[in-house]
């Protein structure tokens, strides 16, 4: 598993978040503010690297697991508020008599959805390498088989997650402050359209998952300077 200079890639992910938030704001100036929860919902996309992050950085000074359980079932419980991010889409359709005028789609709708699309991608990013940095401490500690059951188990509580918090509005603190509505809405939620609507977030988040660990962890052939094609003279 290819190690990642966390650092640089911090300064990337919060690159990318400003950058969605500059965009929230021209588009607020022109628009309005309705979207003005997009603020909290990335905050919150941010809280599991910060956890990996914490994670990370002590197992590489102490090489001890008596905090990684902690920070390992924080992390867990924030997780999902950064695929949840990408629910937000579905404010397009409720806003939607107000993209459309006289049959035509008006120019805000393009940039309500390039903005929720910048938002998304951003906390989808920032969830994906909280994940791998978290996977690099457990295949550190444990091999390579526990790292993979711990990814599986993230994007199986990922999509569940945000079936919890899309469709039955519960919010990742509700688990530590209200366990009997935490245990009420985990009964209700056992059905077949909640089973097939958190297996597929599953299976989206999985396989998004897996390329990004593949293209991170591709072995080059080479100096790519010394196979491109040679200039022909004359």
């Amino acid at each position: 598993m290819k190690e990642l200079n966390y650092s640089k890639i911090f300064v990337l992910l919060a690159g990318l978040s400003l950058a969605a938030l500059a965009v929230y704001r021209v588009v607020s100036l022109r628009t309005d503010t309705y979207y003005g929860f997009l603020i909290w919902n990335l905050f919150l996309a941010w809280v599991p690297f910060l956890f990996s992050w914490t994670a990370y950085r002590l197992y590489s000074r102490t090489r001890g697991v008596l905090l990684l359980l902690p920070l390992g079932a924080a992390w867990l419980l924030f997780f999902p508020n950064s695929p949840y991010i990408m629910t937000d889409l579905v404010h397009l359709t409720v806003r939607s008599s107000k993209y459309i005028s006289g049959g035509e789609v008006e120019s805000r709708y393009w940039y309500d959805l390039t903005m929720l699309l910048l938002f998304t991608w951003s906390g989808w990013l920032t969830g994906f390498f909280s994940l791998y940095q978290f996977q690099s401490v457990i295949y550190r500690r444990s091999g390579q088989l526990l790292s993979w059951v711990f990814v599986l188990v993230a994007c199986a509580l990922g999509g569940y997650g945000v079936l919890l918090g899309r469709v039955y509005r519960l919010n990742s603190w509700d688990i530590l402050t209200d366990r009997h509505q935490l245990v009420q809405l985990m009964q209700d939620s056992f059905n077949r359209q909640s089973v097939f609507f958190s297996l597929f977030i599953t299976f989206a988040l999985l396989v998004i998952y897996v390329i990004l660990y593949s293209l991170l962890n591709m072995r080059g052939t080479g100096d790519g300077r010394n196979r491109l094609p040679k200039s022909r003279r004359g």
